[in-house]
């Protein structure tokens, strides 16, 4: 079921996701927030306007980045978000580390897990927060169907007993783990179904909007949430 009409977010694991990130860490006015792979913002906005915290919210599309500072601006927290299009695996926030880290969207999946959790660790205050969502499979019998829709050769998907062994190898001590639930997926793809009658930018490819009304006819017909969930995380580091 569908909860939220007004979802932006790039992923199932949603606004309630990121506020709970946000309690665990105890965000005031204070704190400093790094979000690995913004999306479109929805996350850095509703920190910013909930906490009134400072973040620093970066992501490799430009289109993305222009999207989430129009947003900001809407939600008048522009003031407390600093937006980058940037590489993260290019980017270094070691001298400045933040309260609390988000890595939302499964933007571990696009940097390679190891190597996003060791950034995330480097970029996280001693004793600070880590966050994160991304997909894995539930279990190892997958419909070639759904497979074929949900990972390929470039993108792999970890399993929650896998994401905890590299979880605990990084450093991070997790403290709420939970697969996000059912309105998480219909809250995403009414989002994308949305997204799908863009005009212009990235959803205006006839390429992506074939991927995408695939995707959710999978999800769906196939009930592909019997075989993929969105695993959501809460961590803090250790070492």
């Amino acid at each position: 079921m569908v909860t939220d009409l007004h979802s932006n977010y790039s992923s199932p694991a949603g606004r309630e996701c990121s506020l709970a990130a946000a309690r665990f860490a105890l965000l005031t006015p204070a704190s400093r927030v790094l979000d690995m792979g913004c999306g479109y913002g929805d996350g850095a906005s509703n920190l910013a306007r909930e906490f009134r915290c400072k973040v620093t919210a970066v992501d490799i599309s430009e289109e993305n980045i222009e999207f989430a500072r129009s947003l900001a601006v809407e939600r008048s927290v522009s003031h407390l978000i600093t937006f980058a299009a940037s590489n993260l695996l290019n980017a270094d926030f070691s001298k400045e580390p933040f309260d609390l880290v988000l890595a939302e969207g499964g933007v571990l999946s696009f940097m390679t897990r190891e190597k996003g959790l060791s950034l995330a660790n480097q970029w996280t205050a001693p004793r600070g927060w880590f966050a994160f969502s991304d997909l894995v499979l539930l279990t190892e019998k997958v419909p070639d169907e759904v497979k074929r829709i949900f990972e390929d050769e470039k993108y792999h998907y970890e399993t929650e007993a896998s994401y905890r062994t590299m979880l605990a190898a990084a450093g991070f001590d997790i403290q709420f783990l939970c697969l996000v639930p059912q309105s998480g997926w219909d809250n995403y793809y009414a989002h994308m179904a949305r997204r799908l009658e863009d005009e212009k930018g990235f959803f205006a490819d006839k390429r992506i909007k074939l991927a995408f009304h695939k995707e959710i006819d999978v999800f769906y017909r196939l009930e592909g949430f019997r075989y993929v969930g969105y695993l959501f995380c809460i961590a803090r580091k250790v070492r």
